[in-house]
Order: C-alpha cells, then sequence, then structure tokens
C-alpha cells in the first residue's frame, strides 16, 4: 500500500514536471531542449501511473493486461527520447538520420506492444502475491538491447562532457540518476523474468530508479538554465553600473547599439538615424515637448533592437518566408521590449518600441492595438520606419523611389497609418524638394 502511495505521489511529480517543460517550450521560442525533456518526463509519468494502476485491487484483468502494455510501450519509447533529450541538454550534436531511424524505431516497437500479444500476453502468473499478464521473451530481450542503448549514450555522454567541459551544466546529478535507472531497472527485469522479488518485497524496483532519474535529470536540465540566469542577472547589474557611470555619453552609448543593430543587416545601414531625423521632424510639426523628442529620439535609434534574435538566414532571406521564419519577425517588438526592460533607463520608450508595429486598423502586431491604444511616438515611428524601408534595398526587393513610397503612404492612410501624421510627414518631403 505504500509502494503504491509513493508510486501514485512520484507519478504527480514527474507529471506537472512535464507540463512545467512543455509551457517553457512554447515560452522560447519552440527551443527543442524543452520538448524533448517534456516528453522524457511525460514518458516517465506514464510509466509511473501504470505501475500505480497495475497495484489496485480493483482493476480487471482485461485492465492489467492493457496498462502492463502501456508500462512498456513508455518504456520503449526512451529508444528515441533518451539520446535526444540526452544531447540537446548537454548541447552534442544528434545525427539526423539516426534521430529519425530511432523515432520509427520506437514507433513501430510502441504499436506492436499496444496491439499485439508479441510482448505481453493475456495469460497470468502469480508475482509476489499478485496476478501479473505474462511477458514473452521478446519483451525481455528488447529491455536487455535498451539498457545497453543506455549504457552506451551514458558512455558517449562522459566522453563528450570529459572532452568539452560545460560551464553551464552539472552532470553529477544525471550520471547518478542513470546509474541507479539503470542498476534497479536490471534487477526489476530480472526479477520478473525469474518470478520473484530481490529487494524485500518491492515488485517494481524500477519504479524508484525512474523516480531517481527523472529528479536526477530535472535538477541537471533546470541547473544549467539557474547558472545562465544568474549570469544574465550579473550582467544587468553590471550594465546598469555602466550606465550609472556614464549619463553623459547615454546618448553616444544609444547610438553605439544601433550602430551595432545595422552592422548585423547588411542592407539597413545607417537605417536608425534616418528614421530618427525623419520622426524629429514630424515631432517639430506637432510642437512636442523637448522631453518627448528626447524620448523619441532613444526609440527610433532602439526600435528594431529586437531584430538581434533574428538569425542571419532569416534576416537576409531573398525569397518568401515560411510560418515559422515570419514568427521570428514577429516578435521582434516583444524581444526588444523585453531587451530593453532590464535596463530602467529605458523604460519611458518600451511600449513605443513594442507598438512601432501596430496598425491603426488594429491588424498589426504583436498585440493588434487600434489607433487610441498605440502610443503617438509609435504612430510616428511606424510611418517613418516604413518610408525608409521604402526607400532602401531590400534582400526581397528592389528600392522605391521617392514618388513611389509616397503613393504607398497616401494609400496606408488611416488603415496602417495614422492620416495626420502621414499628411504632416508628406508636407515635410514635399516641401524639402
Amino acid at each position: 500500500m505504500l509502494i503504491n502511495q509513493l508510486t501514485f505521489g512520484f507519478f504527480w511529480t514527474v507529471f506537472m514536471l512535464s507540463l512545467g517543460l512543455f509551457y517553457l517550450y512554447f515560452k522560447n521560442q519552440f527551443d527543442k531542449k524543452f520538448f524533448y525533456a517534456g516528453l522524457f518526463f511525460f514518458f516517465g509519468s506514464g510509466f509511473l501511473f501504470s505501475s500505480y494502476v497495475m497495484n489496485l485491487n480493483t482493476i480487471s484483468h482485461s485492465a492489467m493486461v492493457f496498462w502492463n502494455k502501456f508500462m512498456y510501450a513508455t518504456i520503449f519509447s526512451y529508444f528515441f527520447i533518451f539520446p535526444a533529450f540526452v544531447y540537446n541538454t548537454i548541447g552534442k550534436n544528434y545525427n539526423k538520420p539516426t534521430c529519425w531511424v530511432l523515432g520509427i524505431f520506437s514507433f513501430l516497437i510502441i504499436l506492436l506492444t499496444l496491439f499485439t500479444d508479441l510482448f505481453v500476453t493475456n495469460k497470468f502468473v502469480d508475482f509476489a502475491g499478485v496476478i501479473r499478464p505474462l511477458k514473452t521473451d521478446l519483451t525481455y530481450f528488447f529491455v536487455l538491447l535498451l539498457s545497453f542503448w543506455a549504457s552506451y549514450i551514458f558512455y558517449d555522454t562522459l566522453k563528450f562532457l570529459k572532452k568539452n567541459k560545460p560551464l553551464t551544466i552539472d552532470v553529477r546529478p544525471m550520471v547518478a540518476g542513470i546509474v541507479i535507472a539503470i542498476i534497479l531497472g536490471l534487477i526489476d527485469i530480472t526479477g520478473t523474468y525469474l518470478n520473484q522479488t530481490f529487494i524485500l518485497q518491492v515488485r517494481d524496483p524500477f519504479i524508484f530508479g525512474i523516480f531517481a532519474i527523472m529528479l536526477t535529470f530535472a535538477w541537471t536540465f533546470l541547473s544549467q538554465y539557474a547558472m545562465v540566469f544568474a549570469s544574465l542577472n550579473k550582467s544587468k547589474e553590471e550594465i546598469e553600473k555602466l550606465i550609472a557611470k556614464s549619463n553623459k555619453n547615454f546618448i553616444e552609448f544609444v547610438q553605439l547599439i544601433a550602430k551595432t543593430l545595422d552592422a548585423k543587416d547588411e542592407y539597413t545601414a545607417g537605417h536608425s538615424l534616418r528614421v530618427q531625423e525623419y520622426a524629429l521632424k514630424i515631432a517639430e510639426e506637432l510642437n512636442l515637448s523637448e522631453t518627448d523628442k528626447e524620448i523619441l529620439k532613444q526609440a527610433c535609434l532602439l526600435h528594431d533592437i529586437g531584430k538581434i534574435g533574428i538569425p542571419d538566414g532569416i534576416l537576409n532571406k531573398k525569397g518568401p518566408l515560411s510560418e515559422k521564419e515570419k514568427r521570428y519577425i514577429i516578435n521582434h517588438p516583444i524581444l526588444g521590449r523585453k531587451i530593453l526592460s532590464t535596463v530602467s533607463e529605458f523604460k519611458p520608450i518600451l511600449d513605443i518600441v513594442y507598438s512601432h508595429h501596430e496598425r491603426v486598423d488594429g491588424k498589426g502586431y504583436p498585440d493588434g492595438l487600434d489607433r487610441n491604444k498605440i502610443p503617438l511616438l509609435a504612430r510616428i515611428i511606424a510611418v517613418a520606419d516604413a518610408y525608409d524601408a521604402m526607400i532602401s534595398e531590400r534582400p526581397y526587393r528592389q528600392a522605391k523611389n521617392k514618388e513611389e513610397a509616397i503613393e504607398e503612404l497616401k494609400k496606408a492612410k488611416d488603415t496602417q497609418f495614422d492620416g495626420e501624421i502621414v499628411d504632416l510627414f508628406l508636407k515635410i518631403i514635399t516641401n524639402e524638394n
């Protein structure tokens, strides 16, 4: 009874860990590390739950067979999940053909386990005082094969870590977890094969192995991010101290960041400075205060800082973007605000940077705000940004001439852009002619 209660507690712990990791997967722009970690813990929770159900006194024989098959299906999934999770955690390159072969192999074994009697039969035997479905020799062969495969991954991981010595990961808990799980797994399958228990009256010692490996792997996996976050916090403190000591040179510092961003994209060199020039002319026409103009200067220079998170291959791609690649572009205002929010002096420009791709008709991104909810300075930048983008050469199109750009702005009045701001800007550039 106590073992079953512990198993249920283990199940909930591991299951909640898997949900948390899947949440981090979606929160961190589909980082595969979190996906494979989520799968690793999800199937581990499946093993624990099936173990719990099989030890209930009220379970029927047919249900016992199903849950026993389900248990081995979760075990066989680790042919694919275990190396994918471990290699992604330690940062080792995982050969794609091998990944595909193991994925298909695991999938086929899972189907055969669940829908045939090749591994778990409908016959029953007495095992340490309980009735359990009879396993075939094929089951023991594949479990032994999985043990050898896990041992090889363990060896390969140690070899990789010895050579590379990563600073942001503590592998000792993971090593301990693998050793414990392999030992208890071998004891479990040997006891099942010989129809006897080796550790007191514990019928499924692998339950403890699974829980141990889940906890130690969670420690290893999450500890590296704790170290990264600690480093980021340390960097944040250092940046804040630097800004506090350099108030007189703050504008130069902002300009340096803008030039760094421009250098990332050869097609938009000087873009931020030109946007600033256009936007300040609009601000003059609107008779904005000097404070607003200073905020506008900073926002113009840093409005595209989120593009630092866009891979160069996407930023300079000559062909159309895929849906996945478009997500990087759509997310750059979000990342921009996130980066700037780490420095308190940038607080006045956060909403401006975040909203500079919103449209007055509510069809922009990232939040689909309408005219009244978009900050005035963001609406100014949107017009200046679009005009400079149109008259600049881009990898996917040629630059428009001034007349073509003016026509495009006129067409987008009161849909994409604030009509009043467009009229003021067109008046400015017309007078310059």
